[in-house]
Order: C-alpha cells, then sequence, then structure tokens
C-alpha cells in the first residue's frame, strides 16, 4: 500500500526552518489529512505517531530561563 500524499509531503518540512510549526499546522489542518487520519492503519500510523512524537520532543525542550533586568 502506497502511504497517502499528505504522508510523504511531513518529512519533506524542514523541522529546522523557523516556520516550521505554521508549516506543520497548516498540513495538519488540511481537508486531505483530516479525510486520511481516521482510515490510517498499520506501518502508515505507526510513522505519524512517532513523527509527530519526534517533532512534539523537538518543541518543547526547554530554553534557559530568562535574567531578570
Amino acid at each position: 500500500m502506497t502511504p497517502p500524499d499528505i504522508l510523504q509531503r511531513l518529512p519533506r518540512l524542514d523541522q529546522f526552518s523557523p516556520g516550521f510549526h505554521d508549516q506543520l499546522n497548516n498540513t495538519l489542518c488540511e481537508e486531505e489529512y483530516k479525510q486520511c487520519v481516521p482510515i490510517l492503519q498499520g506501518d502508515d500510523l505507526m510513522w505519524l505517531v512517532d513523527y509527530l512524537d519526534e517533532v512534539r520532543r523537538r518543541a518543547t525542550h526547554p530554553s534557559p530561563p530568562l535574567k531578570p533586568f
């Protein structure tokens, strides 16, 4: 089975770009994504879960606290 086009596009997003999270959010809000997620199974579903978990971890790394003035 060929993965849906939306799953092929996600890894092409530049995770190190400052606009990555906006691009990811826009992709996840597309109608194609909304239609494909409920029917994903097996390896495609596991890949999506792993991908989203990985990009979530990168987004939640704590930054050093700001120094008071």
